[in-house]
């Protein structure tokens, strides 16, 4: 079956939850426009992620779509232990204290426990406490031996097991949980296609859970969810170690001062664009579409924006988790994408000519078959690649025309669904040939996605077809007509 030829270029990753677990309506989020699925490891068990996981990769294979899949991991998400009754109403200016969880104790309107540190050793006098994604707002006022007194300066509904978020105290928490090993496990076990980290704090981070990985003979890509205030400072370093970054707004939302988040984006997004490292922007995209059929005009607003700033991907939580419309949710979004790009690409914004990392041969001529495409007019832009690392250059550049990257790896295939105006072809070879890997490639988007014979694009590969990372070529053909 002929698939049309892929016109929007942002990528749409969902989370997949209880709304969205069943085998019907994960088909119609695909067909819909999902690329990537995310599985949220804050919540569920092994057991009902791995028929979630099933359910993608039959619905891949039935649909003819390659859909990336990957784990995030919960990390040290800082909680407050269960509350007696399930929840409290804590009242403005009333006073409360914050108490370390030693045993099983449970929360009241005057006192609440905190399971991951001691409040003791780490709130000072003056400092602030955010709980229920910042709508309760405390103070400390004094810290004794057994807790911290604070007052309340913005009172609500609090329920058991809510996070916490204490950003102008210093935590060193380790990002990788006992709970976050074991659900790495799983993930290497079941060959997922990205693992995203929580709470990363540094390179060392990275570098730690790389380590886990390689150590069971993996070579699985790592996200650095960028949710903490503190390794904006070190951004460039975290790209560079990481294989895709996100802006996880919805905690770093709580770290910074709200006004602040919109230029720790496209700080985080310029960054990777730089280098060339995809980007995710997640949290609230289309927040008011877990319970409504449209969106509001500020929540399409900020879509456009993240597009204009040159996000790779935005992501989809509790829309398409918990929503009542996950199918729809992903239309309206592919709706506003297609869009944002049609104004960005009749801007005189024009990606190719921004500054860029290009020092390094691959992406030299990754850079330059971005310029001849455009110089040509050329229909295509193929990448034959065995890493992905080719067609990931090519996205830095954000070339007009359609990009192809065509890989006989299929873990290499489904990396690729995650990248900017990338659509991910198999070609299985048969032979260590680069020209042979070129020729299939282009039969594979002639038969597969209509481009018509004769029409010229232009080719990157390496000059051995199985070699990763040796992309040091470029070409301009015609799609064969035989």
């Amino acid at each position: 079956m002929q698939k049309k030829t892929p016109i929007r270029k942002t990528k749409i990753v969902a989370t997949l939850g209880p709304s969205s677990c069943d085998k019907k309506t994960i088909k119609a989020m695909t067909l819909a426009g999902m690329d990537v699925a995310r599985l949220n490891f804050s919540h569920g068990d092994h057991q009902s992620h791995f028929e979630t996981l099933k359910l993608v990769r039959e619905v891949s294979e039935e649909t003819g779509k390659t859909i990336a899949v990957f784990q995030d991991l919960c990390g040290p998400k800082v909680r407050i232990s269960p509350i007696v009754g399930g929840e409290v109403k804590l009242e403005d200016h009333k006073k409360i204290e914050l108490r370390y969880l030693r045993d099983n104790e449970e929360g009241s309107e005057e006192a609440l426990y905190i399971e991951a540190f001691d409040p003791v050793k780490v709130i000072k006098e003056g400092e602030r406490a955010l709980l229920a994604d910042g709508r309760i707002l405390l103070v400390a006022e004094s810290v004794s031996e057994t807790g911290v007194e604070c007052k309340i300066l913005a009172g609500g509904l609090l329920r058991s097991r809510s996070g916490i978020a204490v950003p102008e105290s210093k935590l060193n928490l380790d990002p990788l949980t006992e709970k976050d090993l074991i659900d790495l496990e799983w993930a290497i076990e079941n060959d997922l296609d990205y693992i995203a980290l929580s709470f990363v704090q540094s390179t060392a981070d990275i570098v730690k859970l790389k380590s886990l990985i390689e150590a069971k003979g993996k070579n699985i890509p790592v996200i650095a969810k960028i949710e903490r205030a503190s390794c904006l400072d070190s951004i460039n370093k975290i790209a560079e170690a990481s294989d895709a970054l996100m802006v996880a707004r919805g905690d770093l939302g709580l770290e910074l001062p709200l006004e602040r988040v919109p230029g720790a984006q496209s700080l985080v997004i310029d960054t990777a664009n730089f280098r060339g490292t995809p980007v995710i922007t997640a949290t609230q995209l289309l927040q008011s579409m877990v319970n409504e059929v449209r969106p509001t005009r500020a929540e399409v607003s900020d879509v456009c924006t993240a597009v204009m700033d040159g996000t790779d991907a935005v992501m989809l939580s509790e829309e398409t988790a918990v929503g009542k419309h996950p199918v729809t949710v992903i239309e309206v979004l592919d709706r506003i994408l297609l869009e944002a790009e049609r104004r960005l690409f009749l801007s005189d914004y024009q990606q190719p000519y921004k500054s860029a990392d290009k020092n390094a041969v691959p992406d030299a001529i990754c850079y330059a078959a971005c310029g001849a495409a455009d110089k040509i007019a050329a229909q295509a832009i193929v990448a034959g690649t065995q890493s992905g690392n080719t067609a990931r250059l090519l996205t830095k550049y954000r070339p007009k025309q359609p990009l192809f990257g065509a890989t006989s790896v299929k873990h290499v295939l489904a990396r690729m669904a995650l990248f900017w105006g990338v659509e991910p072809v198999y070609i299985p070879l048969k032979s260590n040939s680069a020209d042979e890997e070129v020729e299939q490639a282009l039969h594979a988007i002639r038969d597969k996605y209509g481009i018509k014979p004769g029409s010229r694009v232009v080719v990157t590969a390496g000059r051995t077809a199985k070699q990763s990372g040796a992309t040091s070529m470029m070409e301009v053909r015609e799609i064969p007509r035989d």
